[in-house]
């Protein structure tokens, strides 16, 4: 018994000293509140410390020879909280508004004074700019990384009660693929619905210069497989959502462009503030806050982390969108990047994480898009590779649809969570709601334009049906006017098109038609079109078109184009065969060559006069 004893009170202090080893916490505002990004959490006096993340949550090491928490964020009163052993591990602390400072979010009204002259955070920020082009990768003859990227889509603002109400009362499964929201709110929660995720090497070489991405794998899972033909969804978001290198004069987001904190302009652009130092993983870094003069210029709020040496390497950048910004649709984004000095002593960016909330309307369900990436195992020792010899700038492996639960386990360097690992499972409990695959069917086919005659991704489509919007349309020579359009896909024939339609006219009482033969020169993944261009096409139509037709970008026949506000009589009947031959290289510069060959009969209350004196009528041109 004595020696079990003693095994007992060896033992005990191992599961003790995690208790009140750590103090954990979420710094909010006490008016709103929302979360506060990256507050400062330290002990007065020392170097010890951290900041909080993106959702206002901070995980600090307890000291018992120190009895209070120092918590400060620009903008807000700085908040002593006294720390015993005995308190709750984690403290909900509520910072009060300061109206005589600058704002992470607004300028307030209350403005304080601003100098730029004498001014030791605008001396500091122009030698940080002064030094950032030692950052940039492209100074190295050769680098390579990996990169590992997930985009997250998720309903946002979800709560048990709305699951109970309207459209979600009939999906009771709904509840237990909730997470928890970023914000740390108790009350609310998300709803992934969509995920992809992408592992790709990045390779570069001066001389001559060349930048490659090789896509290694791409795994998509969610309801854009439902809802698109290929990678609509993720392309979508990757173009809005662009990779943020902050050492760019500019940064490129949502179709608009930023100033970046370090910019050559910065200095003019924002208004820089000096906090204090603190401890970023184990560098001494300054912490400096920083605004746009103007609070609607498109600018970002944020902090910057900079390492306390010769060097001026940013360690941690943290940014948020002012609301006075007035981006369309997004109500948040933030931004977060992490940089490490590599043993060779090279700074390179290791995180890069954004979080934007979208909606289009109060009364409309909101979307909050998240995208994590991570790069890994840089080098920047020469090195030959055949992706330097391939056309284009992301080249994608064969196989990447198709890689193995080991690859990912490699390449994955976030965990998914639990939502996330059972994606599959999720889609196929919706389709099983009944009229489920209906609302889908339907839906698909608007946002498309088209209907597909196959089930992807088991059965692609080697045929659709489309555009949808012009089946129903109307005009003065046709009057109503109906329309079967078609075109086959890649996956009948990976050369070969066959695009076209057939129209009625019931005023008229005529068939009208078109049909369009085309050969591309490279094999396709879907359309011929794809980029870069290169095909030869045949194309013959007989129809009735309006003289200002021939400039739209559109499909004559769109239902919307279709609707006028005053009457279009003067029409003409077109009798014509093209012969056309198109290519572009992988920077998108082209041409193209066309032979054509057109009728042309007056409909309508359109006539063709002879310039003489008789005003002789041209039956046709």
């Amino acid at each position: 018994m004595p020696n079990r004893r003693t095994f007992i009170y060896f033992l005990l202090p191992f599961f003790c000293t995690p208790i009140f080893a750590q103090i954990k916490g979420v710094v909010t505002d006490s008016i709103t509140n929302e979360p506060i990004l990256y507050a400062s959490v330290y002990y007065a006096g020392t170097e010890i410390g951290t900041s909080s993340g993106l959702d206002g949550s901070f995980t600090v090491s307890y000291h018992p020879e120190h009895k209070a928490l120092t918590i400060s964020a620009v903008g807000y009163v700085t908040e002593v909280i006294p720390i015993t052993a005995q308190m709750a591990r984690t403290l909900n602390i509520r910072l009060k508004p300061n109206d005589t400072m600058l704002s992470e979010v607004v300028v307030r009204p209350r403005r304080e004074r601003y100098s730029r002259r004498n001014n030791p955070a605008v001396d500091f920020m122009r030698n940080v700019i002064a030094h950032k082009q030692h950052f940039e990768l492209e100074e190295n003859d050769y680098y390579r990384y990996d990169k590992y990227q997930k985009m997250k889509t998720s309903l946002n603002d979800m709560t048990r009660e709305k699951l109970k109400r309207g459209a979600y009362k009939n999906i009771p499964f709904l509840e237990q693929y909730l997470e928890p929201s970023p914000r740390q709110d108790d009350t609310t929660f998300i709803l992934p619905i969509s995920i992809q995720e992408t592992a790709s090497e990045v390779l570069y070489r001066k001389r001559p210069e060349s930048k490659k991405t090789v896509i290694t794998g791409m795994l998509s899972n969610g309801i854009d497989e439902l809802m698109s033909t290929g990678d609509m969804l993720g392309t979508i978001l990757d173009d809005v959502f662009k990779t943020v290198n902050i050492h760019n004069n500019s940064i490129d987001l949502m179709h608009s462009r930023f100033v970046s904190p370090i910019a050559d302009e910065a200095i003019s652009f924002y208004h820089f503030f000096l906090m204090d130092t603190i401890y970023v993983d184990t560098d001494l870094c300054v912490h400096l806050t920083f605004v746009p003069a103007n609070s609607q210029d498109f600018g970002f709020t944020g902090h910057l982390y900079v390492v306390n040496d010769s060097s001026y390497a940013v360690k941690r950048c943290t940014m948020n969108l002012p609301r006075r910004t007035g981006v369309n649709y997004v109500n948040r984004l933030s931004l977060a990047q992490e940089f490490e000095q590599l043993p060779n002593g090279k700074w390179v960016v290791t995180d890069d994480d954004m979080s934007v909330e979208l909606y289009l309307a109060k009364q409309l369900q909101g979307v909050l898009v998240e995208r994590t990436t991570k790069y890994s195992n840089y080098s920047f020792e020469p090195f030959e590779s055949p992706a330097f010899r391939a056309k284009g700038e992301t080249i994608k492996q064969t196989d990447i649809l198709i890689k193995s639960d080991e690859f990912w386990a490699q390449a994955r360097q976030v965990p998914l969570t639990k939502t996330e690992s059972r994606m599959d499972l999720f889609i196929n409990q919706l389709t099983q709601i009944p009229g489920f695959r209906m609302v889908v069917f339907w839906l698909k086919a608007l946002i498309e334009n088209h209907i597909e005659t196959g089930t992807p991704p088991d059965k692609p489509s080697k045929f659709d049906f489309g555009p949808i919007n012009t089946a129903i349309t109307s005009n003065a020579v046709d009057g109503l006017r109906l329309r079967v359009s078609g075109k086959t896909t890649a996956k009948l024939n990976p050369n070969w098109f066959l695009n076209g339609y057939g129209a009625y006219g019931f005023r008229d009482k005529k068939w009208k038609y078109e049909g369009e033969l085309t050969y591309a020169f490279h094999k396709q993944e879907f359309f011929p079109w794809e980029f870069p261009r290169n095909y030869l096409s045949f194309t013959h139509r007989y129809d009735v078109m309006s003289p200002m037709d021939k400039f739209l970008t559109t499909d004559k026949d769109n239902v919307f184009v279709a609707l006028k506000a005053t009457s279009d009589d003067q029409m003409s009947y077109i009798r014509e065969s093209v012969l056309k031959y198109e290519v572009e290289n992988n920077a998108g510069v082209g041409f193209e060559v066309s032979a054509k060959l057109r009728n042309d009969t007056p409909a309508g209350k359109l006539q063709y006069l002879r310039n003489d004196a008789d005003e002789t009528l041209v039956p046709d041109i």
